[in-house]
């Protein structure tokens, strides 16, 4: 019987697209492009993706990608979404694959770090996946695959036998896991310095009928972003709708520059390390956050949460307040000292 991290362990696999005994080992990634101008995708829908002769959903499928597998992205078209809230497809050399089951993803690998400071830096992950192991050995028990945009706390550098690098790299659970250093960023401390520190009037408004999230200084709109918020489903009583994203005002009183989060149950749960730019506004746990497990904004989807993607939610990690320090990392405030206004509604 699989005990309960275990069967959080296989949910959040599910999530990610992550298809027990079909993940295909690191080493498939050395036959694909890198570098700053690739973009490739991963298949994050678990039972696969078709590849179509037009992006729409009438044509003919030309082939079918796996959980996890990747294709490198050519550009955006907009066509005919599979569903009514995403029209964006992205073009393959043969054909055109449904952007809301793909992850874009970066394969560039950097170059290690000869050490780090006593309290450690943070890094993102700069591939598209790369498995955190028990031990700093290719051969040791996989613990979580990391993947890309994930941010993990690194707090050792490691030259093993034949030269290569690894980092222990880890999370508030989990702080002892290993992976190879080439395929991790770091982060500096100027990428997280406050943007606009001097407007005192800043809120977020987070329209649930549009699925989307905007940043206002004072009435003026200067960011807005897609989200897929809390979705609502039947509970124990089969008749019952719960779930969704609280309606209000909140205001944000915990900051993270990285998260594990846990949480349902055995039977659907999730346990996801490497959550990143985490901005909690509810007692609950509901939060804006990165996304690394689907692409399908534009529509409800998440437990409870602002799901965001990455480049988003980093964004709107800067702008809102309370600021965070590098180190260590996270900050919670008091009520007098609350953060940005978070005003959750549902607009006509």
């Amino acid at each position: 019987m699989r005990t309960r991290r275990e069967f959080l362990k296989w949910s959040a696999a599910a999530l990610a697209g992550a298809a027990l005994g079909r993940a295909p080992a690191l080493k498939a990634q050395t036959d694909l492009p890198q570098g700053p101008d690739v973009w490739l995708g991963r298949v994050a829908w678990p039972w696969g993706v078709n590849v179509m002769t037009r992006p729409r959903p009438d044509g003919v499928v030309v082939r079918t990608v796996m959980p996890e597998e990747l294709v490198v992205l050519r550009r955006e078209i907009v066509g005919l979404g599979m569903m009514p809230h995403n029209h964006l497809w992205f073009e393959l050399d043969d054909g055109f694959i449904y952007s809301a089951y793909v992850q874009p993803v970066r394969n560039w690998p950097q170059t290690p770090l000869t050490q780090v400071p006593p309290e450690g830096v943070w890094a993102e992950v700069y591939v598209p996946f790369v498995d955190g192991r028990a031990q700093p050995s290719p051969e040791a028990r996989v613990l979580y695959r990391f993947y890309y945009s994930g941010v993990y706390r690194i707090s050792e550098v490691l030259t093993l036998p034949g030269g290569a690098v690894w980092y222990r790299a880890g999370t508030e659970i989990i702080p002892n896991m290993y992976a190879p250093a080439e395929a991790f960023r770091l982060i500096t401390p100027d990428e997280i310095t406050p943007l606009a520190p001097e407007v005192a009037d800043k809120r977020l408004v987070v329209d649930l009928s549009r699925q989307t999230i905007t940043a206002y200084e004072g009435r003026a709109e200067v960011y807005r972003a897609p989200i897929a918020s809390g979705a609502q489903f039947f509970g124990e009583d089969g008749r019952t709708l719960v779930g969704g994203t609280g309606l209000g005002q909140r205001f944000i009183w915990q900051k993270r520059l990285s998260r594990q989060m846990q949480g349902g149950t055995r039977e659907s749960g999730w346990d996801l390390p490497g959550v990143a730019w985490v901005s909690y506004f509810a007692s609950n746990g509901e939060a804006l956050h990165s996304t690394y497990w689907h692409n399908d904004f534009g529509r409800p989807k998440s437990r409870g949460c602002i799901n965001l993607k990455p480049a988003d939610a980093k964004w709107l990690f800067r702008w809102t307040n309370p600021p965070v320090a590098y180190n260590p990392g996270d900050i919670i405030v008091s009520w007098e000292n609350r953060g940005t206004l978070v005003d959750i509604r549902v607009e006509s």
